[in-house]
């Protein structure tokens, strides 16, 4: 807290701050606990996103596109309304993932995390609608 002075409510504010972390370092200290932080090497981090980069290109390439907003090799052309939906999919997959893959290369890591769970929820979908046989 930045101020000239320490109002009523500041003033409680830190009390009630230290009588948790009393509190919390009494029972850390009664149950044997050393907090530590959390560290994950940046290694981890991005082996991580690029498996997921790897798995979405591999995705993408069966279906005979790019994730680039390519059209459906001829072999996989598809029609009517839900085709039009699983390729929008597709292209939406490939996006976010050079997103994901762009932001991890940038050391976003939170971004990177959260279009990594886009990805792997749209992805989901994706192989849903396929099941179904909607694309």
């Amino acid at each position: 807290m930045y101020a000239d002075r320490v109002t009523d409510s500041m003033a409680s504010a830190i009390e009630e701050t230290e009588r948790r972390r009393e509190k919390q370092i009494a029972y850390n200290e009664a149950n044997g606990i050393d907090p530590q932080p959390l560290r994950k090497r940046i290694a981890d981090i991005t082996e991580v996103l690029a498996r997921e980069g790897a798995d979405t290109a591999e995705m993408l390439s069966k279906k005979g596109r790019s994730g680039k907003g390519k059209s459906p090799t001829p072999q996989l052309r598809r029609e009517g309304i839900a085709a039009e939906g699983a390729e929008q999919l597709e292209a939406t997959i490939g996006d976010l993932s050079a997103q994901m893959l762009a932001a991890a290369e940038e050391l976003k890591f939170e971004l990177a995390a959260r279009l990594r769970d886009e990805v792997q929820d749209l992805k989901k979908e994706l192989r849903a609608m396929e099941r179904a046989g909607h694309a």
